[in-house]
């Protein structure tokens, strides 16, 4: 994407920061109270003087952090939810320091004084996110000039003034010649221009766009806006021509990086497939017992360039759940079993794909792979759907931990979009964003 984008709100780094801020804070808290003034500065010294257990309690702070999704600004607007997610983050992550110093003896950190650090952090970073929160609703939006075809101006307008996270106030622009742009938005007061359409960006005032883009006044398409503030990427405002001239899309050849990920799929599935096996076989048992045989499901899916692999997943609909044809999962199906229901709930039923992983068939992170029927019957209704077969498809991906299951067309090009912005970002840190927010989606799932 893009990295500039004027006048926008860099939360995820600032949220980041302020929980390490915090953190030392608490730390120091829990010291005053723990200690007595002849104790306090010793103790500290020992703390400070051991920098080996402080990256790790700050990694495992921001790993958990980043896997509750209390990173997403999006979460800020949800005060419950966030205070919820903060005290587990709190408990985990004493559970894990109290770990690490009975693993470490050379570590010695009273487990008293590590649970007052995590309670005080806890409580700093509750209170930061809801002064944070409030200041995010109430700040002054700079002024963003709209301009295009008017459908589309009127839509990115409508989206923009209800959008929370948006730091701009979009103007309505759909009637400026684009010879009269300039003087305009210096009348205006705007700071940046969005171009709503793609027929916006055409003819002769490509010119004129670009004199005012370099004058100082950004220029951005629709899509970029919504890549930024959504992580999507809308496919009815794309071009063809967006996946030439994006070096993003280009990085699907990157043949390091290619094998940079294979490596790290092996080792991690490898890991991943023993740590599931305590989770799988108490699944087969019930399925067992509650639905009787087969226990696991064999499905052609659609993979990487078109290729055709047969996934496995623990079986969590009925037997004859398809005697009508395949069809999309709708809300309530009556074909998944009770059993199964759970199952997909905490995902366990996709474990068994991490076979799939260590085949080659499969990535951990990547698009999900769909049927053969639903692909061409999906690429025919929206376009450049078949772009996302560019890539090996995943256990898991950026669209599963962003919404919901795709149940109706809208969703599945929404989905789509998702995938599209993922295939053009992709990088070892969104690989490893995706699979931490994966925790969070197993436990507590994704909201419409």
């Amino acid at each position: 994407m893009n990295g500039f984008m004027p006048h926008t709100l860099r939360l995820r780094p600032a949220l980041a920061v302020a929980d390490g801020v915090l953190a030392a804070g608490a730390a120091w808290l829990a010291h005053l109270l723990r200690f007595t003034a002849a104790e306090r500065g010793p103790k500290w010294a020992d703390l400070t003087g051991s920098p080996g257990f402080l990256v790790c309690a700050l990694a495992a702070l921001w790993a958990l952090a980043v896997a509750a999704e209390l990173y997403e600004p999006a979460r800020l607007r949800r005060r419950r939810d966030v205070a919820m997610r903060v005290l587990v983050v709190a408990l985990v992550w004493s559970a894990a320091l109290a770990l690490a110093t009975y693993l470490v003896p050379a570590w010695r950190f009273g487990r008293g004084l590590l649970l007052l650090t995590t309670a005080s952090w806890g409580v700093l970073a509750a209170a930061f996110r809801l002064v944070l929160a409030r200041w995010v609703r109430r700040r002054v939006r700079s002024l963003a000039l709209v301009i295009g075809t008017p459908d589309a101006v009127e839509r990115v307008c409508r989206k923009l003034s209800q959008h929370p996270l948006a730091p701009w106030e979009p103007v309505d622009g759909a009637a400026v010649p684009l010879g009269e742009l300039a003087e305009e938005t210096r009348r205006r007061g705007a700071e940046l221009v969005i171009l709503a359409g793609m027929e916006a960006s055409a003819g002769t005032g490509a010119a004129d766009l670009a004199a005012l883009h370099v004058s100082g006044v950004p220029v951005v398409i629709a899509s970029e806006v919504w890549a930024w503030l959504d992580g999507r990427l809308p496919v009815r405002e794309l071009s063809p021509a967006a996946f030439f001239h994006q070096p993003g899309f280009g990085a699907v050849h990157w043949e390091l990086f290619n094998q940079f990920t294979r490596v790290l799929d092996v080792t991690l599935g490898f890991v991943m497939l023993v740590l599931a096996v305590p989770l799988v076989l108490p699944a087969l048992l019930l399925i067992a017992v509650t639905d009787g045989f087969p226990l696991f499901y064999l499905q052609w899916r659609v993979g990487q360039f078109g290729r055709s692999f047969r996934v496995v997943k623990l079986r969590t609909m009925r037997r004859d759940a398809e005697e009508d044809g395949p069809a999309f999962e709708q809300v309530n199906d009556r074909r998944v079993t009770r059993i199964g229901r759970l199952l997909r709930r905490l995902r366990v039923d996709e474990l068994p794909q991490l076979l799939n992983v260590l085949r080659g068939d499969m990535s951990l992170v990547g698009p999900r792979p769909e049927r053969p029927e639903f692909v061409s019957e999906l690429a025919r209704l929206i376009p450049y759907y078949t772009f996302r077969l560019a890539v090996p498809p995943g256990l898991t991906g950026w669209s599963q931990v962003s919404m919901p299951y795709a149940r109706t067309l809208e969703e599945q090009q929404r989905k789509l979009e998702y995938d599209l912005y993922f295939i053009r970002e992709r990088s070892v840190g969104l690989y490893l964003l995706i699979l931490l927010r994966t925790l969070s989606v197993a436990l507590t799932g994704v909201r419409r």
